[in-house]
């Protein structure tokens, strides 16, 4: 009975030897393919990541690129603005002002006359305002605007020079208006004086 025992256990552990080195080098060969496997996807993780941050920052400089060049042209009034007939009717308008506040009005008190000067210059400043923001506002570099908010900026001051323009004129014709009707009325005194013979 120990006989047989011991040949049992000795088949048992030279077949069982040989059967484990196999399956241990199949275990391995397993896991080599399996490092290789996970070698591969590594790479390829490594790649996309590489890849996808280039990507990335090549989106980001062509959005900069873009953004600035976006707002460069913003710095940059367009045709349509630079060409608008409200910029030649403002201008008009200026000159206007300027030419009927340089007449003279004679037979006015010295307080009328101190009133017209008043008048005048309030107006030319205001009207220097309005030239100052045209200017900047079709001036290249001088401000950040879109066409349209360049358009509706240009709208305003074409608004603000008419009325300062209409207010110039029916001004300015009251006073000479007014001075007419005192050169007449010294005219008519002096022919009285005249025919009467008085002094």
């Amino acid at each position: 009975m120990v006989i047989a025992i011991s040949a049992k256990a000795q088949s048992f552990s030279f077949s069982d030897l040989f059967g484990q080195a196999n399956k241990q080098k199949q275990y391995y060969m397993q896991q080599i393919a399996a490092y290789n496997a996970f070698e591969s996807e590594l790479k390829q993780g490594y790649n996309v990541i590489k890849n996808g941050l280039s990507g990335i920052q090549a989106i980001n400089v062509a959005e900069l690129n873009a953004h600035s060049t976006y707002y460069a042209s913003l710095k940059q009034p367009g045709s349509m603005v630079k060409s608008s007939t409200q910029v030649q009717d403002i201008l008009s308008w200026q000159t206007d002002i300027n030419n009927s506040f340089s007449q003279t009005f004679t037979g006015l008190t010295s307080d009328e006359q101190s009133y017209v000067v008043v008048v005048k210059n309030n107006m030319l400043t205001e009207c220097n305002a309005d030239l100052t923001d045209l200017q900047n506002l079709l001036a290249s570099g001088a401000l950040q605007m879109t066409d349209d908010q360049r358009l509706k900026g240009l709208a305003k001051i074409h608004a603000d020079i008419l009325d300062k323009y209409q207010f110039t004129r029916s001004f300015c014709n009251a006073v000479k208006l007014l001075a007419a009707q005192r050169q007449q009325d010294t005219n008519e005194i002096q022919t009285l004086k005249s025919i009467y013979g008085t002094n």
